[in-house]
């Protein structure tokens, strides 16, 4: 049947994400503040406001949930009921759930009573013990239906090809792959967390290469129970089960040996699927699409949602307004042209360029967000790891207001995670240990944001541990890691190098976990930088620099072996003119004296595989990257311009040398030269 409220469905849909946010914003604060009765009424509000859209949309299963969550804050509202941990832990569980059931509906996903039933019953439980009743309704139908849990398994759903590949190398070089599947209790309030402290276990002895579900939501809890991987180790099956059932709240494990030549179970179902389609009843052809893979739905939502965005009305009522003046314009040139005045041409032409530089920064400032879209999220998360690792710590969170381009918000959160997760389990010690060293029992981990020119500042900073470098010293050089000649804060970097990890064992496989050289690749994806700076027993502190919009760019155009580059102009410090006698040869590299220090140069055309063009002179293109300076050698110096980044071929992108292309005004193409992978490749090359 089709929807007939289908026109309110992504306003619908905008309301609840709203709605479910400024829930579990609140209800996070209510856990600090129980007795705060307005923060009460103001969560009851939005519980209410949220039931009632869900019932006038029709969707019965949301509102049956809804309601039964509804009467949990009326019994907080009148006191019945002490806000406590445990009962704000239920309630954050109905919130992730209402949001599983909002991303189903947003896919066209029929929901069920199937869905709802443990939690409310859970809900119904509680109510029963404040008021010493029988249950308020009958439990979803569905409950009496239920069959008990279905049986775990380890067949998977889809396997990628190179994922595969990689299998097969790995076996082949004597590694053990295992398809694991682990059912964790059915009772858990954290799944999320007891999620990646497990992931993190197999981490240090292994890579994990394929997960079903997908890991962003294994790690946001946003499944039942079950979850399966296919792991890479030189460990034993044996091994690998007790590293597993090392972590409380396991249910159930089964380790098998994983086979990449056999099809997935759900490849040869697809095959019978196909051969039942020749001949379909009309029943069958009635019901409705089936709903995609909740790994492939979750990137789904992801995407819708990142089409749209909230505007003010002012910026548009600008925007409409440059566009009437433009068309002006427009009309004035095609006269001026037809009447050949060359004056008149040159004046509206003039105009035109000034309308058509406002229209850009207008179109940049509506596509910003504040980045307050990622960090509302952390708050809930770092609540939950204090209760798993058994901490106590909190987030404060400042400048939060600071906006970025869409783009570069909605690619932040991955990293952020990581490197809060970190902080959580790595830094912030547990209280006894922060007591003896005379600090605070509880830690505190602070994330900030700002706008410095045309960059956008994070900085996440906690009073931890800290990092040893004599430890990651040792650790690295036991990892075949030259530290030679490296200052503290070089080896402190370490933790981001590929081959650096906390693990027992190295792979050389390149698995699916979440190392710290991930969240720099990240950022150094979106055109910004990472630096870090920790103190043993002090705390650790990352600095993220990241551009204000990766559509368009002040850029300096340069030529190499006579073809042209651009060089994005954030990261120039200077350009200087030298001659070949100015470069100066070490044992390990070549060199030019800079600012009283030798810096290293980077000969671009040799890495970018280009001829040599003899010439006198040559123009060092002075960069700073991590706190260190490199002269980037070029033939030629065109000048500075802003350009557009427009998206290149993969192949191209995984050279690893450029970060996009642009259209110059004579209609041809020049590469944008990634300074900070071509400065690291020469850093490596000269190791």
């Amino acid at each position: 049947m089709a929807d007939d409220n289908s026109v309110y469905r992504d306003l619908f849909f905008e309301e609840s994400d709203d709605n479910l946010q400024a829930l579990n914003d609140n209800i996070l604060e209510l856990e600090q503040e129980p007795d705060n009765i307005d923060l009460v009424n103001n969560i009851f509000r939005v519980a209410h406001t949220l039931k009632g859209m869900s019932a006038t949309m029709g969707y019965d299963v949301m509102t049956k949930l809804t309601h039964k969550m509804e009467d949990i804050f009326d019994l907080f509202k009148s006191g019945k009921l002490k806000v406590t941990s445990d009962h704000v832990s239920l309630i954050f569980k109905c919130l992730d759930k209402l949001q599983e059931l909002v991303d189903d509906l947003r896919d066209d996903k029929e929901l069920s009573e199937e869905q709802i039933t443990d939690l409310w019953n859970e809900l119904d439980q509680v109510e029963k013990g404040v008021e010493g009743k029988t249950p308020a309704a009958q439990a979803p139908k569905e409950e009496q239906a239920s069959d008990g849990p279905k049986e775990l398994t380890t067949d998977f759903e889809k396997v990628e090809e190179a994922d595969l590949d990689v299998i097969k190398k790995a076996k082949a070089e004597g590694y053990n792959a295992f398809a694991i599947a682990v059912r964790i209790d059915a009772g858990s309030l954290l799944k999320g967390p007891r999620v990646f402290l497990i992931m993190e276990k197999l981490d240090q002895e292994g890579d994990v290469i394929h997960s079903e579900p997908s890991t962003d939501i294994l790690e946001a809890g946003d499944f039942e129970t079950d979850f399966k991987l296919i792991y890479l180790t030189h460990d034993s099956k044996e091994q690998v089960e007790e590293n597993i059932n090392s972590n409380s709240e396991i249910d159930q494990v089964i380790v098998a040996d994983f086979d990449p030549e056999a099809k997935p179970a759900a490849a040869e179902a697809e095959v019978k699927e196909v051969a039942k389609k020749e001949a379909p009843s009309p029943a069958k052809e009635a019901k409705p699409k089936a709903a995609p893979k909740k790994a492939a739905k979750k990137d789904a939502h992801h995407n819708n949602r990142n089409q749209s965005i909230r505007v003010d009305l002012t910026r548009l009522d600008n925007f409409l307004d440059l566009v009437s003046e433009l068309v002006v314009y427009r009309n004035q040139l095609e006269d001026a042209g037809k009447r050949n005045n060359a004056d008149e041409v040159r004046d509206s032409m003039e105009q035109v360029s000034r309308l058509t530089s406002e229209l850009q920064d207008l179109v940049l400032k509506i596509r910003m967000q504040q980045v307050s879209v990622v960090f509302s999220r952390f708050p809930r998360m770092i609540r939950d790891l204090a209760n798993e690792l058994k901490k106590d710590m909190e987030l404060v969170i400042i400048g939060e207001e600071t906006e970025l381009d869409k783009t570069v918000v909605s690619e932040l959160s991955e990293p952020m995670i990581h490197l809060l997760r970190n902080c959580a389990d790595h830094g912030i010690e547990q209280p006894e240990v922060r007591e003896k060293l005379g600090k605070p029992r509880k830690g505190k981990i602070t994330l900030a944001a700002y706008q410095e020119g045309n960059k956008v500042i994070i900085t996440l900073e906690d009073d931890g541990k800290g990092l040893d470098p004599e430890a990651i010293k040792a650790s690295a050089e036991r990892k075949g890691i030259n530290t030679e000649g490296m200052s503290e804060r070089e080896i402190q970097m370490l933790v981001f190098h590929p081959g650096f990890s906390t693990a027992k064992k190295i792979t050389d496989i390149s698995g699916r976990g979440v190392g710290l050289d991930a969240v720099q690749n990240k950022i150094s994806e979106l055109g910004g930088s990472l630096e870090m700076e920790s103190q043993v027993n002090v705390g650790t502190k990352v600095t993220i620099k990241l551009p204000l919009t990766l559509s368009i760019i002040q850029a300096l155009m340069i030529s190499i072996s006579n073809e042209d580059f651009a060089v994005p102009l954030d990261v120039v410090e200077r350009v200087v003119m030298i001659k070949e006698e100015d470069i100066l040869q070490t044992q390990q590299q070549e060199v030019y004296r800079f600012q009283d220090q030798l810096i290293p140069i980077v000969r671009t055309n040799r890495l970018l595989g280009m001829p040599e063009i003899e010439s006198k002179k040559k123009f060092a293109i002075i960069v700073k990257i991590n706190k260190q300076y490199y002269g980037i050698l070029a033939d030629g110096l065109i000048g500075q311009q802003e350009i557009v980044i427009k998206k290149i071929d993969q192949m191209l992108m995984n050279i690893n040398k450029y970060q996009g292309a642009t259209i110059l005004g004579n209609g041809s193409i020049a590469l944008i030269l990634d300074v900070n992978a071509i400065c690291n490749a020469q850093k490596v090359a000269n190791s």
